[in-house]
């Protein structure tokens, strides 16, 4: 009963590992710019938020995902909910027991909306973009 025990505990552990191993090969740093954008609108500042972000989130190193990842997570999130970005930057958070990320997002440098997901929700959505952009 305890090697099943232990068996299982692994599984679930490398599994949560392979997820966000596969969402780095998407993810990009941000860049300095992405912090000094002008908004193309009158809108709340994509880039404002995220030097808010930053200010609010020190210890969190975040990511922007890179050309394939947004096309293949729009097309997967457009599965569930209208939605236009140009921009989604990942936030990783490392809590306790459980790791989530603030996704923020945006759209010709304006602020569209915020997402609370964790690593392997946001894997999904990438994969299921990819699977339909076939």
């Amino acid at each position: 009963m305890k090697k099943i025990i232990i068996i299982i505990s692994l599984f679930f552990l490398s599994s949560n590992v392979l997820s966000e191993e596969i969402l780095r090969s998407v993810v990009i740093p941000l860049t300095k710019e992405d912090y000094k954008n002008k908004p193309t609108s009158n809108c709340r500042s994509f880039s404002e938020v995220l030097v808010e972000a930053k200010n609010e989130w020190k210890h969190v190193i975040p990511f922007k995902l890179s050309d394939q990842g947004l096309k293949h997570f729009l097309i997967g999130y457009n599965m569930q909910e209208r939605l236009e970005a140009d921009i989604v930057t990942v936030w990783p958070s490392y809590k306790g027991r459980r790791d989530q990320y603030y996704v923020l997002i945006g759209n010709n440098n304006c602020f569209v909306k915020w997402l609370e997901l964790l690593p392997n929700s946001i894997q999904e959505i990438i994969d299921i973009g990819s699977r339909k952009n076939i």
